[in-house]
């Protein structure tokens, strides 16, 4: 008897498995580049919406599509939406907060350490102030349980599985940090550095040019020229339309 029904499930998932090793690349890729339009991840619902007017009407074929795309480690089911990764999608998913803490537990043994996170979740673009307002729900929704001592957060086992392998893609699509603003005297002063590098002397014309590719703005440099020309440590030569630094300062 328990033969038979292994036979039979046997029968039943052949099918899917024929047409799945059948799908011609070109079908595949299409398929991705239909998610890629559409943010690399779609719900049942919007794939019933979007799916069938590119093309995709058979429900068999884009299961089997899905199927081997998961097979080949392509896309994952996340949050009851399949997620693409590589070819049209390669580097255009946009990852949630969520998600980047979620798989940067994963890859750490499903837990984490209070003095790892800054590290930890640094890498993979999740900013400390950003997990404090996500640990509530977390919490609520049971996706991750704290330690006795709060020391150690403990992710899902479920989450664990889904996420495991997904941090050093998005390490690559982290974020770029926030570069806090210089202060007008750090202005100044990088400012200077860079005036001795080009003989303490601009005309205007060079210095649109110039600044900009020196990481300068207008904006942030107005004032502090302005400050500079009303203390004497610049003069301005309205004829020839040059910045003149005062040497001795610009030598510093």
């Amino acid at each position: 008897m328990m033969r038979q029904v292994i036979f039979g499930l046997a029968l039943v998932a052949l099918p899917a498995l024929s047409q799945a090793e059948t799908v011609s690349s070109d079908r595949i890729e299409a398929f991705v580049a239909v998610m890629a339009e559409n943010g690399c991840r779609m719900s049942p619902f919007r794939a019933d919406k979007i799916m069938p007017a590119a093309g995709f009407d058979d429900k068999a074929e884009t299961k089997a599509i899905t199927e081997r795309l998961i097979v080949e480690e392509r896309a994952r089911i996340i949050d009851g939406k399949l997620v693409a990764f590589g070819g049209a999608c390669g580097g255009k998913l946009d990852y949630s907060g969520r998600e980047r803490f979620f798989a940067a537990l994963a890859d750490n043994n499903c837990v984490m350490t209070s003095e790892q996170a800054p590290t930890l979740l640094g890498r993979v673009g999740v900013e400390m102030a950003e997990v404090r307002l996500l640990m509530e729900k977390m919490l609520r929704m049971s996706e991750v349980r704290l330690s006795q001592d709060e020391k150690l957060v403990y992710l899902e086992q479920g989450l664990c599985d889904t996420f495991k392998g997904l941090s050093g893609d998005m390490a690559k699509s982290a974020p770029t940090p926030k570069v806090a603003p210089r202060s007008a005297e750090q202005l100044r002063q990088d400012f200077l550095a860079f005036m001795a590098t080009e003989g303490c002397s601009m005309t205007r014309g060079e210095a649109d040019n110039k600044l900009p590719a020196a990481g300068f703005s207008v904006k942030e440099m107005r004032p502090v020229i302005g400050k500079m020309l009303a203390g004497g440590e610049a003069v301005m030569d309205t004829d020839a339309d040059t910045l003149t630094i005062n040497k001795e300062l610009c030598a510093q």
